[in-house]
């Protein structure tokens, strides 16, 4: 068995392991630390034998099993992350099958970028989406929100709304924009003002005659409620179906 000193802790080998990789451990390590040191978004945990990295920003939190991951590394090849999501274990696979030489410890802080980011969806494993949708959830400035069961599905939606308009296909933009509309005020119970705020990042962007122009003769009627950026939710309830 071997004991190495790293600025988390005591690590413990005690298997065979390669030492080029373990000194691209610990070269990573230092640099994670570092990372941490200056992170709000994030927490160190020492206090056991086995230094964990915790987030600080909101519900899922997010663990990471510093020591596990270097270990699973350095002597078993496997190239999963030891990562719990509230508790529960999620694979996050690396792509060090891409270049076996990354460490984990590269593979460990960039998670740790994301969480810096804010869980950005274009960028977060498929696995931490929960996490991305709760973070969103609890930065956002849209009213009611939170308390919503809006998904990474929605996102993608509305993702592939802005590719339409980054595209200059604005017709076919607002046509995706009433669909993603009626459905959250149908299947996930958004109000409409929620709506608005959650589709205009992307309908700002669509001059404003070409939707004037759509809104004269829309692909739903409903789509006026949704797109014509000048309505108020008033708590109405209108007979809409997807």
């Amino acid at each position: 068995m071997r004991s190495v000193y790293t600025p988390v802790g005591i690590l413990e080998i005690k298997d065979d392991f390669d030492e080029k990789k373990l000194c691209a451990e610990l070269r990573g390590l230092d640099l994670l630390y570092e990372i941490i040191c200056k992170s709000s978004n994030w927490k160190l945990e020492v206090s056991s034998t086995r230094p964990f990295i915790r987030s600080n920003d909101g519900s899922p939190e997010i663990q990471i099993d510093i020591f596990n991951c270097i270990l699973n590394k350095i002597c078993q090849e496997n190239f999963h992350l030891s990562v719990q999501m509230s508790m529960r274990n999620v694979c996050v696979l690396t792509d060090f099958g891409v270049n076996e030489e990354i460490p984990s410890t590269d593979a460990i802080i960039s998670i740790i970028l994301l969480g810096n980011s804010g869980w950005p969806m274009e960028h977060t494993p498929e696995t931490l989406e929960e996490k991305s949708i709760g973070y969103f959830k609890e930065t956002c400035e849209i009213e009611g929100l939170r308390d919503t069961n809006i998904g990474f599905e929605d996102f993608e939606h509305l993702g592939i709304c802005r590719n339409y308009s980054e595209e200059e296909m604005f017709r076919e933009a607002l046509i995706e924009l009433g669909k993603l509309s009626r459905y959250l005020y149908v299947c996930k119970m958004l109000t409409i003002e929620s709506i608005i705020q959650f589709i205009s990042p992307v309908l700002n962007e669509i001059p404003k005659n070409l939707v004037s122009r759509y809104l004269e003769a829309p692909e739903e009627e409903y789509d006026t409620v949704f797109l014509s950026q000048k309505v108020k939710d008033n708590h109405q309830v209108l007979p809409i179906s997807t």
